[in-house]
């Protein structure tokens, strides 16, 4: 099982879409987040991994 911890909250996710897919379909805009697997920061097109976690840092911005 592979789960994403987003804001403290754990949904679980397939692991045949990619990193972007599954952040959508967990109803959070993917390109206002960075994704970790293991700690490292991965590309949106990355795979989901078989097992896991996958965390969603959000990425705050401005002037």
């Amino acid at each position: 099982m592979t789960v994403m911890r987003i804001k403290g909250s754990v949904q679980e996710i397939t692991s045949d879409i990619t990193i972007a897919e599954a952040a959508t379909s967990c109803g959070i805009r993917p390109d206002a987040y960075i994704f970790l697997i293991g700690g490292k920061p991965v590309p949106m097109d990355t795979q989901v991994p078989e097992e896991g976690e996958v965390c969603a840092v959000r990425v705050a911005s401005g002037g």
